[in-house]
């Protein structure tokens, strides 16, 4: 759509967002225009979305690993926890380990 399509399509617009009742022809223009430009705007983010398909495929990834070591280092601290309980249980001192 060059300018002055798109100046006349704006003018339509105006008229069609404040409830004015646009004649038959006038409608078709005003759609064909509000097309054009949507197809335009989804041709210009089309490049970002599938650059984006990736990295919302690696940050699933990432984060199901993040979760897995997160259950790894909970079990870890819970096996931590019990050994000084052990410890201390046989020893009577703390480890003084801040875990």
């Amino acid at each position: 759509m060059d300018e002055q399509q798109y100046k006349a399509w704006w003018q339509l617009h105006r008229r069609a967002a404040v409830g004015e009742q646009l004649s038959d022809e006038e409608q078709q223009a005003y759609q064909a225009g509000l097309a054009e430009l949507e197809a335009a705007e989804w041709a210009e983010l089309r490049p970002a979305t599938e650059l984006l398909r990736p990295l919302q495929e690696q940050l699933r990834q990432l984060a199901a690993h993040n979760q897995q070591l997160a259950q790894e280092e909970a079990a870890l601290r819970a096996r931590a926890a019990e050994l000084e309980r052990n410890y201390r249980a046989l020893t009577g001192e703390p480890l003084g380990l801040e875990i």
